[in-house]
This record gives structure tokens, sequence and C-alpha cells, in this order.
């Protein structure tokens, strides 16, 4: 597809033509909406590229526009790799969810029967931090490891995100609340929550995700890291100054929170395996994936998890009930080292939208968040 500079001839060959070459949809509904709603969320975006998934029913559709990094000339598909950011999280939900349906953990453990030896988790008046609070953002903890020093230029912004470092914070920390009472969005939450579930499983984070989540789905490139073979396809991410962001590597910590890749076609096989909702393979684990367990009403504090749109908390989702046209939705949005992504299911009606976009700009992300809700309720009428 041609550079921004002929977007609006690229706008048009779109409406012309019925989309990338990518499209592959026998449902001419959902071509027709995706490659619609793809272009223009492309062109409003100011992103070198944008690749988006759908799932509708037995069908789906992987659409890239743009270029995988600024002059490249080479359009992303769906074998395009890309960082999901903080969509790990609801990955690490799934995992968590697995485990605990073949009994390996449970929701309510606290987070201190898993604790390295010494380690010191802390209460408020005598309440424990539980698997559960860490997966639903409600234990207390804040967005980040707190008096992290700031990158210098050319420095790994994320090197100081450390398993130890978070121990090491949280044998002094006090909570605010009681764990379960209020809600604060927390990447070191998560952290804990992968340290946990390694501890349980016998193995690393990665190791779980992989035996758990990647490999039973077929999602051949969604992993922590890539190999020497997926560098090439890795897509290059603008940051926040405008400038390429490098591959930077991340400590095992950031797994669960926010270090995964993957790519549109993997991202296809994880919505369709979610909205299977009748599907007797996995409905134990889609059935704890998919519960509201706290609610947005009588929360103390609901802090980065969704505002007013937000009605209940699920392992990593944030929840909206139907409103006007739209049906039930399970959300979650993304950014790291360059992307920003999104993801909606809508369980009840079979359709899920995966959306991604090289380039950090939050005021940009707002109308992109937008618009994949509006796909959904073209493709999910109430």
């Amino acid at each position: 597809m041609a550079p921004r500079a002929n977007s609006l001839t690229a706008l048009l060959a779109i409406l012309l033509i019925g989309g990338p070459a990518t499209a592959r949809a026998d449902d001419l509904v959902l071509k027709d909406a995706a490659s619609m709603s793809g272009a223009v969320m492309w062109l409003s975006s100011g992103a070198p590229d944008l690749v988006l998934a759908v799932v509708r029913g037995d069908d789906s559709v992987v659409l890239g526009f743009g270029e995988t990094r600024p002059g490249s000339k080479v359009e992303p598909d769906g074998r395009s790799i890309l960082r999901m950011g903080s969509i790990a999280k609801v990955m690490a939900g799934h995992v968590l969810a697995s485990m605990a349906a073949d009994g390996t953990v449970k929701l309510v453990h606290p987070l201190a029967k898993y604790a390295p030896a010494g380690a010191t988790v802390p209460t408020y008046a005598g309440r424990e931090i539980t698997l559960l609070d860490l997966a639903t953002y409600t234990a207390g903890l804040p967005r980040e490891l707190p008096d992290v020093p700031d990158a210098r230029p050319g420095e790994n912004p994320f090197a100081h995100f450390q398993a130890d470092a978070y121990w090491r914070w949280l044998a002094q920390a006090t909570l605010p609340y009681a764990p379960g009472s209020g809600a604060m969005y927390s990447n070191l939450g998560f952290g804990l929550l992968g340290e946990a579930l390694a501890k349980a499983g016998g193995k690393s984070y990665a190791a779980l995700l992989g035996e758990r989540v990647a490999s039973p789905l077929g999602m051949l490139d969604t992993a922590t890291k890539l190999s020497p073979a997926q560098t090439p396809r890795a897509m290059t991410g603008l940051d926040l100054d405008g400038k390429e962001a490098p591959l930077w590597e991340t400590p095992t910590a950031m797994d669960p929170s926010g270090n995964v890749f993957t790519t549109g076609d993997d991202m296809v096989k994880w919505m369709r395996w979610h909205l299977a909702v009748d599907d007797a393979a996995g409905a134990e684990v889609r059935m704890i994936d998919h519960a509201p367990y706290r609610w947005h009403d009588g929360l103390k504090a609901a802090v980065g998890v969704g505002g007013e749109k937000m009605d209940g908390l699920g392992l990593g989702w944030i929840i909206s009930m139907a409103r006007e046209k739209r049906p039930v939705i399970l959300t979650k949005s993304g950014g790291i080292a360059g992307f920003m992504t999104y993801v909606v299911l809508a369980p009840t009606r079979g359709v899920g939208v995966f959306v991604a976009v090289n380039r950090l700009n939050f005021p940009m992300f707002e109308g992109l968040t937008s618009a994949v809700h509006d796909l959904v309720a073209d493709l999910a009428p109430r």
C-alpha cells in the first residue's frame, strides 16, 4: 500500500477494490466492514502501519496497512510480528484460569504461599493478597515499581524491572486498603502473579504460557522472546518522540504484564478459542477466565481500569455490560516500545477484534478504541 503521503488515494483504492490483498473472508459483511474500518483507523492513527484481525463466527480476516517500519515498503500481514504490550495480562489470566481449572492453584491462594524464602508480603487488617487480587488489579499495588530511575539516552528503560526488586519493595510496602476492595492498574501486580504461577507450576512463566496457551492453540509466533528466525518479521515501533523504538530486551518479571510477541494470525486463533463458548473443550477454563470477579459498584477506588465504561473486572479483563447497540464486551489495551494494541471480545455474539499500531500516541489511541467498539457494534448488533 502507498505511504501516507498518498493516503487519500489509498483509501479510495480500498473502497474500490475491497481491501488489501491480505483479506481472506468468505463473509462479505465481515470483509467489507473490516476493510473500511481498518483503512480509516490506519489513516487517522498517523502510524506507519496497522494490523487488524477480526473474527465473526466461523470466519475471520487479517488486514495489514502501511509499512512494517518507515521506509521499508513492506506491507504488514498476518505473520508480521508485533509486541502486544499489556494484552499479555489477559494471557496471564488465561494461564491462571488453566491452572485453577486443573487444581494446580486456587484463585484464593495467598501470594505469600508462592513467595521466595524469607520474602514478606504485606496484609491489611489481616487480609492477605491473593492470586485473584493480583489478576483483577485489586491487590492495592502501584502501577509500576516505585523509585525506578529514569533511563538515560540509549539505556534500556526496562532493565530495572527485575523480580528480586519487586520482592524487596513488597517487603516494606503498606497497602492503601484491604485487597479486593479497590482497584489500581498494576504492572507490578502482574509481575508478582507471574512469579507465583511459575513457583506453583515448577517452571518459568514463559514455559507455562507456551504449554498452556500458545502451543495448544497453534500460536507458533506467540512467545516472550523471539528466535533468530522470527526476528526478521518483527515490526518496528515509533516511540513518543517519533523515533524508532529499539527491540529492547525485558526482564522475565515483565513477561506476564507486558512482554509477549504475537501476530495477527495467532490472535485470530486465540480469539476464536475464547469465542467458542459452546465448545466443551476448554469450557471450564473459559468460564473461569471470562467471569467478572470485582464489580465497579462498591469499589473504594477504580484507578486506570477503564473509567466509567468499566462494569466489572475479570482475570486481566475490563468488562463492560451491553449498552445501546453494543453487546457485552471483554476488553484489554496495551502499549510498549513503540506499539499500541487493543483487543475486544463479544462472547455472546461470536465476534472478536484485535488491532495493533506501531506508534505510541495516547490521544490517537482513544479514537482507535472507539473505532473498534463501533466495528464490534456493526458486526454484532444487539
